[in-house]
């Protein structure tokens, strides 16, 4: 790693670039030195480096968790992390969080500095102000056990689908691209007029051929202009966000991985005795859709006026939760509703992606069948009809 260090020799003061593999490390050959300030230089390649999986975050935080048990000073327990951290992306954010650590900052404006998300750092924020730092990262934990769960459940969602529309384009560049042409030039030899079914094929070859390339960068063009204006434009995005949740099945889906986001970081904190307004702003950050995020982040401010909190809640569940809230009288009560909402919507979210992916898989076989069932009559009913005129002939 490179770093830019600051330091004062024989009255003036240097600023040179140092790399090494810790600021630790760098730390112990400048001990002779008078260091002023060490700042971390991210270098090109950073950009490059792969992703941070779930499990790699997973397998830091139990340490973080192992080391919060034991004691350990966060110096310590952040260097040993970064020390064992398979993914070098991962590794970098730990010393960025340790450098920023040693710079006299708190562990959660480390781990924002560092680049983790908004939630983890509220988190730990949480945690050292209510003194529960050990409980908030088990918190962690089960929050990053359950995306990695949801998005496993995601992941058997979608990828039957997208093989069988991978497998379909290949299919029908290839039969367009490779075998037509070998037909086309038998078709123009037969004097009647070719099916219709012949017809269309041989026109979405030509299309291919003359407006693929364009057709193609016309579509992402457009993809990329929608994603910025979905990133860029609230209105935009509230309004995508609330028509996806009403899509048939899937916007179901969306749904329950929303609520049990929100539910997972709530219960636990509310239950922890964190602040209600913390606990509201940290569950919140939770949630990815924006529609539902607009409803969530109002519910302290109506709680504020006079509104029991079990009102305020049920404007972001639906029927069954709203009921379940409505029949809480004390605080023992509410804590079990929520424990019973965030298990039920655990389940309906199992639910809703086994009938999502019962109701895609013969939706895409029909597709299927029916793109091989017109490449098929394309080329061969003129084929049937050739002996017939040959015969005539």
């Amino acid at each position: 790693m490179r770093f830019i260090v600051k330091y004062k020799s024989q009255g003036r003061i240097y600023t040179k670039a140092f790399n090494a593999h810790s600021q630790s490390a760098l730390e112990q050959n400048l001990k002779n030195y008078m260091v002023l300030s060490i700042t971390h230089r991210a270098s090109f390649l950073e950009s490059f480096q792969r992703r941070i999986s779930t499990k790699d975050l997973l397998g830091a935080f139990y340490e973080l968790k192992l080391g919060l048990k034991a004691q350990l000073p966060l110096q310590v327990l952040l260097e040993n992390i970064q020390n064992h951290c398979k993914n070098k992306t991962l590794a970098l954010r730990f010393q960025k969080a340790l450098f920023a650590l040693n710079s006299g900052k708190n562990l959660a404006q480390s781990f924002k500095e560092a680049g983790f998300s908004d939630f983890v750092c509220a988190m730990l924020l949480v945690g050292q102000k209510a003194n529960l730092l050990q409980e908030v990262v088990d918190i962690v934990i089960l929050r990053l056990k359950n995306q990695q769960k949801n998005q496993k459940i995601l992941t058997k969602v979608m990828l039957y689908p997208s093989i069988v529309f991978f497998v379909m384009v290949c299919v029908f560049l290839g039969v367009t691209l490779f075998v037509l042409p070998q037909f086309e030039v038998l078709f123009s030899g037969i004097d009647t007029q070719l099916p219709f079914v012949s017809q269309s094929l041989l026109f979405m070859r030509e299309v291919v051929l003359d407006y693929g390339v364009l057709s193609l960068a016309l579509f992402g063009a457009f993809c990329i202009m929608l994603l910025s204006t979905y990133k860029k434009v609230e209105s935009f995005k509230m309004r995508v966000d609330f028509l996806a949740l009403k899509l048939p099945i899937l916007g179901r889906v969306l749904y329950d991985f929303e609520m049990v986001q929100f539910l997972l970081s709530f219960f636990w904190l509310y239950r922890a005795g964190v602040s209600l307004k913390e606990a509201l702003e940290i569950a919140t950050k939770s949630l990815h859709n924006g529609y539902l995020q607009h409803k969530a982040s109002g519910i302290f401010s109506v709680i504020a006026q006079g509104v029991e909190i079990k009102e305020a809640l049920s404007v972001l569940f639906d029927g069954f939760g709203a009921q379940l809230l409505s029949g809480v009288h004390n605080e023992i009560g509410f804590l079990e509703s929520l424990e019973v909402l965030l298990e039920l919507y655990q389940e309906e979210l199992k639910t809703h992606s086994e009938a999502l992916l019962g109701a895609i898989e013969p939706l895409m076989i029909l597709i299927l069948g029916a793109l091989v069932l017109w490449l098929a009559l394309g080329i061969f009913l003129p084929l049937w009809e050739l002996p017939l005129q040959m015969q005539n002939v």
